[in-house]
């Protein structure tokens, strides 16, 4: 079980662009709050300011050890020719108590990368476009 005071992150900043699709989302822990930036093509640039609950926290934490985010390659790269969506990058750096995780990519992704995102859709509650052919 997490203890109640060390529930919010050391440092927590995810970037997501999907550049062709003129898409970007960032996420990143300030002041004791969540803030989120995100814009597209079709919508004007929203940022909005979350502060998740400790129940919140601890489902988020749960399931970033259930998806084993801690074990993810510092960087993630690979070249397209039509076997993938170009122009697409993600950051990932996480500090929570020992624990961290330092991970990037263009156009290739860790195996969880989904679930990751799955997970702070729940924890903010904002959709994230991710765009990405299997």
């Amino acid at each position: 079980m997490i203890r109640m005071n060390h529930i919010r992150p050391k440092n927590l900043w995810i970037k997501y662009e999907a550049l062709t699709n003129g898409y970007f989302f960032s996420l990143k822990w300030e002041d004791q709050c969540l803030v989120i930036k995100q814009f597209s093509k079709h919508e004007n640039q929203d940022e909005q300011k979350i502060i998740p609950g400790d129940e919140e926290w601890e489902d988020f934490w749960h399931y970033l050890d259930e998806i084993k985010i801690w074990d993810w390659y510092e960087e993630y790269r690979v070249t397209c020719a039509d076997s993938c969506v170009e122009d697409d990058e993600w950051e990932v750096d996480i500090i929570f108590g020992d624990l961290k995780v330092e991970s990037q990519g263009a156009n290739s992704y860790p195996p969880t990368f989904r679930e990751f995102l799955k997970a702070i859709e729940e924890l903010t509650g904002i959709i994230i476009e991710f765009i990405q052919q299997d």
